[in-house]
């Protein structure tokens, strides 16, 4: 027999959430958003290096300034600098495109917490995840998320609470079980 929930909240899932969920599981430092410019734009420098033969960066530039067709070295740095540093947006972008593939597009979810484990039903499905499972909580402005995966979480939107107080609450519950771990047993 399964405890009480201690938090239960049902709503339909929308392509907001489930673009909210993209853009949050797909989210990176920024710090390794640079990371990732740099490395992309130290790639660029070394095909420039493999293709013309110049090593020094400042000859690079001059040659590439001086060169007819200049405006294409600019325009892949913007390239790089974007993707870089918004590969968010792009999953969110592209999660409304593939929303209604989804089998719990437009769902009714209910999603109930207890000591033990999150279980969460639907139309499409029903699974019970152990608290284990959850490596972290993602809270937004709108919403709390549970990752289980590198590609999915469990979403809890905040208009599915009854008041901004049991959003707070299930915040900290999630939480505390989030960081508390596995319970050994014996």
């Amino acid at each position: 027999m399964q405890d009480e929930p201690k938090y239960q909240i049902t709503y339909t899932l929308t392509r907001w959430d489930y673009a909210a969920m993209a853009r949050a599981l797909t989210r990176r430092p920024w710090h390794r958003s640079i990371v990732t410019m740099v490395l992309w734009l130290l790639s660029v420098w070394c095909l420039l290096v493999l293709f013309t033969d110049l090593y020094n960066p400042v000859t690079m530039i001059n040659a590439v300034a001086e060169s007819s067709s200049w405006l294409w070295l600019p325009a892949c740095l913007l390239v790089v600098a974007f993707f870089s540093l918004a590969t968010h947006w792009l999953a969110w972008g592209a999660s409304f495109l593939y929303y209604r593939q989804i089998a719990s597009a437009d769902a009714t979810i209910t999603i109930s917490m207890n000591d033990d484990a999150i279980r969460v039903r639907s139309d499409v499905a029903e699974s019970t995840v152990p608290w284990a499972t959850v490596k972290r909580i993602i809270r937004e402005k709108d919403y709390l998320m549970l990752p289980i995966s590198r590609r999915e979480a469990f979403i809890l939107p905040r208009r599915s609470f009854e008041n901004q107080k049991h959003f707070e609450d299930a915040f900290l519950y999630a939480n505390e079980k989030i960081l508390a771990g596995p319970v050994a047993a014996g």
